[in-house]
């Protein structure tokens, strides 16, 4: 895809981009995304409702970024080196915005990379891309549109509201892995439930907010507030019926990676630096024909 010299190019663009251009570039993304809705079907993936099933061979897992272009940078680079051009697919696991700076650069930046690779690029709903009733803290993503676009920064942010409505929540590869940036929910492992979580509330927030921890079997409430934490139980349950092997998520921010749950889950985290202090960021470069076991999973992390 050569995506480091498209990124650039793409950065080069939105120095000079204006509010209308703006809104102009994020009315097409809605269409494309509300097209995604309606024809379900494509040649790299199928999408029914918010979830999303992967069809292709060689895969790119990003984890939170929050408004890093730094760390952007290095994901494309690194995406360029490791991953096949052909039969390719990049799995953004949400977090866009907040605590970043640059949050408008980094989210744009993909959103301009998905127009003009549609199938290539998917891009997953985190909590930083919230529903009305979920708004997280911090949400600076605003501020930063205040800075920018002045008087028009309100109009530019309802539109980004309305696309992060329409953002998928979740995805999966047949067999293999589930995908999505929390965690599961811990009441159903229905894979329709799941796929029409933004009707229910409840299973919506779980999608975007849970944890897993390896202090509990089951679940209980969550201290950040939103969401809960699961544990071992709640994830064979899921993956014994639906056949997956582990769980990819992001959410939590730790030093590249971290497993929970004897290593059915495995956590990325993809920004690196302040806030967090973390000295390794990860993605995850996937050969899906290669991908047996949990086990495999942990070979195929990628640590800048």
């Amino acid at each position: 895809m050569n995506l480091l010299a498209k990124f650039r190019e793409k950065l080069d663009v939105l120095k000079r981009l204006s509010s209308r251009n703006t809104l102009n570039i994020l009315e097409d993304f809605k269409n494309l995304l509300l097209g995604e809705i309606r024809k379900e079907n494509f040649e790299f993936f199928n999408r029914i409702g918010g979830l999303i099933e992967v069809k292709s061979t060689y895969l790119a897992i990003i984890g939170d970024i929050h408004g890093d272009l730094a760390s952007l940078r290095a994901i494309m680079g690194n995406i360029d080196k490791h991953l096949p051009d052909e039969d390719s697919v990049l799995v953004f696991l949400g977090d866009y915005v907040d605590r970043g700076v640059e949050s408008f650069e980094t989210i744009m930046s993909i959103i301009m990379l998905k127009l003009e690779n549609p199938e290539k690029i998917i891009m997953l709903r985190g909590n930083h891309e919230p529903p009305p009733n979920l708004i997280p803290y911090p949400h600076d993503f605003p501020l930063f549109l205040k800075m920018k676009f002045k008087n028009s920064w309100k109009e530019v942010y309802d539109a980004f509201f309305d696309i992060f409505q329409l953002l998928p929540h979740a995805a999966y590869i047949e067999s293999k892995i589930f995908l999505v940036h929390g965690g599961i929910p811990v009441k159903t492992n229905s894979l329709e439930k799941i796929a029409f979580a933004h009707k229910e509330k409840e299973i919506l927030e779980e999608l975007l907010w849970n944890d897993p921890s390896d202090f509990i079997e089951e679940w209980t409430y969550s201290p950040r507030g939103a969401g809960r934490l699961f544990g071992i139980k709640i994830t064979r349950k899921f993956l014994k019926q639906n056949n997956f092997i582990g769980i990819v998520r992001s959410h939590e921010p730790c030093n590249g990676f971290k497993t929970n749950h004897n290593g059915l889950v495995l956590t990325i985290f993809s920004r690196k630096g302040y806030p967090y202090f973390n000295k390794y960021a990860s993605i995850l470069i996937l050969n899906v024909k290669e991908l047996k076991s949990k086990e495999d999973l942990l070979k195929h992390v990628l640590m800048f």
